[in-house]
């Protein structure tokens, strides 16, 4: 193998299954675990070896690689609109391309590089070197790559993985440069009319789902009605089962009568796709870009004998003058290295100088800078120390403000406690009024009385401790209100006393005209020192 070899892909987190084969899945965890050698992805090589990693400024390990596109990845939030216009926000999709991978084959087989590698170590050097340059070249800003190179299989072959930290959605097709080509040529142009699928068939739709019965009272009704809810539920769902049988069996055969339609209209169309056509011409011109920049210089062909249909004696002629190109082309390299050098010697002399007579200036310009950022930190601390002031004076105030509030939640719970008691007191006597176990008993001088507990018609009670405790909050309202009713009870007899004396000397006024004897109850009546004075009717 004396041609170059390079080979661009794309992968995404989902796994892809590769064309033309049976069980061969690839994805990013995948690619990323190979280019380790973790034995569990690395089973089709025999004997693998710890790769060596491809060390040159900007390039990071594989491992730190594969945890910040895995970071990065769980970190994306896309906003996307749906087709009834409204917008909403979701993750990355797993099957989005995030990973661009290069794979650069020289044609030296590994056992050749391992048997001698003093010998073979500047050319793969070399080769590596140009790769790896001509990859910084064609890849914008913002890419994060690493590299490995595997010595464990047939040839000695390098592993550039690279991530376009840059774009928003980590979008590694940007990278790609034949489906780069391809995006713009579809941004560009009208979409390519697609070929139309046969119709597909009505499927069956699914029995309606029997509804929950309402929830009985009664139990036994419940568990009757629960069970024929089950036994329908089952019913249901052995329907359900039956139709998405029906359906998947005319999915099935729809997919493969489709199949064949597709394929028959492909055949008849003319004229190939656009797209593909400006994908195959950029990948043509990046092949020609990796001749020039790595191919070339290393002493590699462009193509293989077998697209040339050359003999073997042809292919190693050109084999050997693209050898003699490649050393002649080392020789000028060497030569040219030489002055640049010299040229470098010189510059890196002129800097020294300018970077002496910077540091003088950057010297002043720092102790200016000191000052001035003492005198800013002065300012600064002042500032927090008011700043602070401010604060403790405003939580000052809100403690002050909250031990009001409590001094006043306090005197409303005491009001309120107070208020309660009062009413309790109030009903407690209101009740022992309507049950005549309380009254007031005037005073015989009329200056004053007393509470007496117990009815009216039985013998005056002093108040238990224990009432005249429970009482003692509404005493004095409960006093006003008996003193009331007493007053009015008394007017009420006095009536009803007046009453029976107009009676008594009617009647004694009837019996004297009647020369009646004289009725001792009437005189007893008529003859009281005081009219109110009680008696016995």
């Amino acid at each position: 193998m004396a041609y170059q070899f390079v080979h661009i892909e794309t992968y995404s987190r989902k796994p892809r299954k590769v064309k033309g084969t049976k069980d061969q899945w690839n994805c990013t965890r995948q690619v990323f675990e190979e280019a380790q050698r973790n034995p569990d992805f690395s089973r089709h090589v025999e004997g693998p070896r710890a790769p060596l990693p491809v060390v040159v400024p900007g390039a990071m390990d594989v491992f730190d690689l594969q945890a910040l596109h895995d970071r990065r990845c769980s970190e994306i939030r896309e906003t996307v609109t749906a087709k009834f216009g409204k917008t909403y926000s979701r993750s990355l999709r797993s099957d989005a391309p995030t990973l661009y991978t290069e794979i650069h084959s020289h044609p030296m087989p590994s056992k050749d590089f391992l048997a001698d590698r003093a010998r073979h170590q500047k050319e793969i050097a070399r080769w590596a070197d140009l790769a790896v340059r001509d990859f910084r070249k064609r890849m914008p800003e913002g890419v994060a790559f690493a590299g490995v190179i595997h010595l464990d299989e047939a040839h000695v072959h390098m592993h550039i993985l690279a991530l376009n930290a840059g774009d928003p959605r980590l979008d590694a097709n940007k990278l790609h440069v034949g489906k780069a080509a391809a995006a713009v040529y579809r941004a560009a142009h009208d979409k390519p009319q697609t070929l139309s699928s046969l119709p597909k068939p009505e499927l069956l739709p699914k029995p309606k789902k029997p509804k929950k019965p309402r929830p009985s009272k009664n139990r036994v009704t419940q568990k009757k009605n629960m069970a024929k809810h089950e036994k329908a539920l089952a019913e249901w769902q052995a329907a359900c089962a039956r139709v998405e049988a029906g359906n998947a069996r005319k999915l099935e055969e729809w997919s493969v009568d489709n199949g064949r339609h597709l394929h028959a209209a492909r055949k008849k169309r003319s004229g190939k796709n656009p797209e593909k056509a400006a994908f195959t011409a950029a990948m043509k011109a990046f092949q020609d870009r990796y001749y020039e920049a790595v191919g070339r210089p290393c002493g590699l062909l462009r193509k293989g004998p077998g697209h040339e249909r050359l003999t073997t004696k042809q292919y190693a002629a050109r084999k050997a003058s693209a050898k003699a190109r490649a050393e002649e082309q080392v020789a000028n390299l060497r030569f040219e290295t030489k002055l640049e050098e010299r040229e470098q010697a010189l510059d890196a002399q002129a800097r020294r100088v300018a970077a002496e007579e910077n540091s003088l200036k950057k010297k002043e310009a720092e102790g200016g800078a000191r000052e001035e950022t003492v005198s800013r930190r002065e300012r600064e601390i002042e500032a927090r120390v008011e700043a602070l002031e401010k604060v403790a004076e405003q939580a000052a105030q809100r403690e002050e403000q909250l031990a009001k509030r409590e001094a006043a939640l306090s005197a409303r719970e005491e009001e309120i406690d107070a208020v309660r008691e009062r009413a309790e007191a109030l009903n407690l006597g209101l009740e022992l009024i309507r049950r005549d176990q309380l009254r007031w008993v005037p005073d015989k001088k009329g200056r004053g009385g007393r509470l007496v507990h117990g009815p009216r018609d039985a013998a005056e009670r002093p108040l238990p401790l224990e009432m005249h405790a429970r009482l003692q909050p509404a005493m004095s309202l409960l006093e006003i209100l008996l003193k009331i009713i007493a007053e009015i009870i008394e007017d009420a007899l006095h009536e009803r006393r007046m009453e029976i004396a107009r009676d008594a000397e009617a009647v004694a006024e009837c019996r004297r005209r009647l020369d009646l004897r004289e009725d001792p109850v009437v005189t007893g009546i008529l003859q009281r020192d005081n009219p109110d004075q009680r008696f016995d009717v």
